[in-house]
């Protein structure tokens, strides 16, 4: 399996990024960033420390869009990853500086070169992606699937009331996406707030995974112990981990239980709607389904794929 992941790397961004470095059947072929959680600059750095955290291969690593398609910048969500993005375990330096190419130009090229079948898994604002579609328009046809991580398919968002924070991020950017998933020729796929939250994984069960004695357990370890007090402050004794349960529907397909093909579309508008994103539910819609929703995965599947981000095998 080879990917490209386009990430706005915070916490659980850098935990996703752990899980497919450590599955054994994975190659990344490149990373991109794009603002979300964290600056552009900021998260660029932080996928060099993880792949320094992990002793990774070099591997490339492509920035993208700073902003929106429209030029917004949207708040971070440093009240949940810290100000470094990753919970204070964080380094001001990498060994890994960015490559000179755009995150989008890269995408596009090394999607119409790529011999193998190529996943792309997205993990923050999908600006970078839409932008790839505008340069190649035809981008979609050169992947086997795509996994987009953001959404909130019932409505039950985490930054307003309906929107999910990645498609709230960048609303234009993630409509031209959705607009073009039945292009990718293995399917869309996308993990939802909802679905996430559902999936929570309970402190006890984290702390079991991650208390090996690996750079990356130690890593993990401290950007959980700082989520633990995000999610203590809503009363929640759980961990959502949105970005690597997509990783692990990304790696292993077979996990997902419980899915529906539906046409999704995302409102644009400047009202209170504005990101949310829209199912059609009806039974005799005249809308094509572009996306499969996860509805529910194999918990000890995922709990065993999120081990991974913590140098488990």
């Amino acid at each position: 399996m080879n990917f490209i992941i386009d990430t706005d790397m915070g916490i659980d961004d850098a935990v996703a990024l752990l899980m497919v470095l450590g599955h054994p059947q994975a190659s990344i072929t490149a990373i991109t960033t794009v603002r979300g959680n964290i600056s552009l600059s900021q998260a660029t750095l932080n996928a060099g420390v993880v792949l320094d955290t992990a002793a990774a291969p070099p591997l490339p690593i492509f920035a993208g869009c700073a902003r929106s398609l429209l030029g917004h910048e949207p708040d971070f969500a440093s009240e949940i990853h810290g100000p470094d993005g990753l919970g204070g375990a964080g380094r001001p330096h990498t060994s890994r500086p960015p490559a000179g190419e755009h995150a989008s130009l890269a995408m596009v090229r090394l999607a119409r070169q790529s011999d193998q079948p190529l996943t792309l898994l997205t993990l923050g604002p999908l600006t970078n992606v839409a932008l790839a579609l505008h340069l190649d328009p035809d981008f979609f046809k050169h992947l086997d699937r795509l996994v987009i991580m953001g959404g909130a398919i019932d409505a039950r968002g985490n930054t307003t009331p309906p929107t999910e924070f990645n498609i709230g991020a960048d609303p234009e950017a993630a409509q031209v996406v959705f607009s073009a998933c039945r292009d990718v020729p293995g399917g869309a796929w996308l993990v939802s707030w909802e679905t996430s939250v559902a999936e929570a994984v309970p402190f006890e069960t984290w702390d079991r995974l991650v208390q090996g004695d690996t750079p990356q357990a130690g890593f993990v370890r401290q950007m959980g112990n700082h989520l633990k007090q995000a999610m203590a402050a809503f009363n929640l004794p759980v961990l959502i981990w949105p970005d690597p349960l997509a990783a692990a529907v990304a790696l292993e397909p077979d996990i997902v239980t419980a899915e529906e093909h539906r046409f999704v579309e995302v409102e644009t508008g400047h009202g209170p709607a504005r990101g949310q994103t829209i199912v059609d539910y009806r039974p005799l819609s005249d809308n094509i389904p572009n996306l499969h929703l996860v509805r529910g995965v194999d918990k000890p599947a995922f709990t065993r794929l999120l081990g991974l981000a913590a140098g488990g095998r």
